[in-house]
């Protein structure tokens, strides 16, 4: 199969894939009222955050095994692993049950490094961010159209949707195993000196990352920017709510907004710049942008706040798929899978720890100013560690 096909399958298997995730995420306010698993709002936000936690955990480790037997298997097995998970989560008739779904959801959730890493063997280093932004794109649009279908789905009942993510995922895996090919020359059957032994729940994918500076920096600064957005997404509809008095469907229309600017953005806007500026500058304007977005979001007039979002959009658009090529640029063929799977552990650490910070600095009226004014400086702080580091780019590559 030609490369710009493999691309096109990549896309279509990570699209799916997200579709299927997202169309869960409404769902969670229904189990505090159905009597089988009467969830406490801790416990909801529990199960929220144990995807996070098993992805932060075993993300590492499925890069690495795409280094030793390749993507392809990897790949399936990460998308067979999700649909039974979703299966287990639609016949789940207990909380422990839906809990032990979800955190099995996140163990199996290898595909978005592996995609990535699939991307990188199939692009040269002039289009490797490029690939990355149409990885960007598919996590996007499947992240904003995900919750739509399944809130649809809900009225069908609560085990509609993951059932339904169950099909979806399983047609996809099947559909990956008649006409993804394999994308890398030859898997390491043997680790190198540069290659973890035993990745997982070890320390060593963090040690063998900290070797490649030009690469564990973006990594680093990817799980700042999770956090900073995590937080920024768990109290804006709050801060709408109480204070200009949104409801649901204003909430859901805002966040169709800001998703549809970013995933424009990474398949559009990243395709231009990216090859003029560099990664690096691309990923600096991004984060300027957010900052300043952030700080200038509680203007007064919808025009402002439009503005302000869309501002942040474009960035957070700008950011991902530039911090991803800067990992996959200074990484060492060998280890791309490895050094992939860190940068998404370092996501998903984000996606832990920023709804706590989010709740904890959150007010809704003067303390919400405090909260998006510390979110900015740890963007300013990003931009500054991007800065102060060499690494190779596009416009050194």
């Amino acid at each position: 199969m030609k490369p710009k096909a493999t691309i096109g399958v990549i896309f279509i298997a990570v699209f799916l894939d997200l579709l299927g995730f997202g169309m869960v995420l409404p769902l969670m306010p229904l189990y505090a009222a159905d009597p089988r698993f009467a969830a406490t709002p801790t416990e909801i936000g529990w199960l929220m955050a144990i995807f996070s936690i098993l992805q932060f955990l075993c993300a590492p480790y499925w890069g690495w095994l795409s280094d030793r037997i390749g993507r392809r298997p990897t790949l399936l097995l990460g998308l067979t692993g999700s649909a039974l998970s979703y299966l287990a989560y639609g016949l789940a008739d207990s909380l422990w049950m839906l809990f032990v779904a979800r955190a099995a959801a996140g163990a199996m959730g290898a595909n978005i490094a592996v995609a990535q890493a699939a991307m990188a063997d199939l692009s040269p280093p002039g289009e490797r961010s490029k690939a990355m932004g149409l990885i960007g794109a598919a996590f996007g649009l499947g992240f904003v159209l995900g919750p739509a279908f399944g809130g649809w789905l809900a009225d069908f009942g609560v085990a509609a949707a993951p059932l339904m993510a169950a099909l979806i995922t399983g047609l996809n895996a099947l559909a990956a195993f008649f006409y993804l090919p394999e994308t890398r020359n030859a898997p390491h059957a043997t680790p190198t000196r540069s290659q973890p032994r035993h990745p997982l729940l070890s320390a060593s994918p963090w040690r063998m990352a900290s070797r490649h500076p030009g690469a564990w920096i973006p990594s680093l600064t990817m799980g700042g920017f999770i956090t900073l957005f995590s937080a920024f997404e768990v109290t804006l509809p709050m801060w709408g709510q109480e204070v200009h008095h949104w409801s649901m469907n204003t909430t859901g229309w805002i966040f169709t907004f800001v998703g549809v600017i970013a995933v424009a953005t990474q398949g559009g806007l990243v395709r231009r710049l990216i090859p003029r500026i560099g990664e690096k500058r691309a990923a600096m304007i991004g984060m300027m942008l957010v900052a300043f977005g952030l700080l200038t979001l509680q203007a007064e007039g919808w025009s402002w706040m439009l503005g302000a979002l869309a501002m942040i959009s474009v960035g957070s658009g700008l950011i991902h798929p530039s911090l991803a090529g800067l990992t996959s640029l200074n990484s060492d063929a060998s280890t791309q899978g490895s050094m992939l799977g860190v940068f998404q552990s370092m996501s998903a650490l984000g996606r832990c720890v920023g709804p706590v910070l989010g709740g904890t600095l959150y007010h809704p009226l003067q303390g919400s100013i405090f909260s998006w004014t510390a979110f900015g400086i740890f963007g300013v702080v990003g931009l500054f560690a991007l800065a102060r580091h060499r690494m190779q780019d596009l416009r050194s590559a």
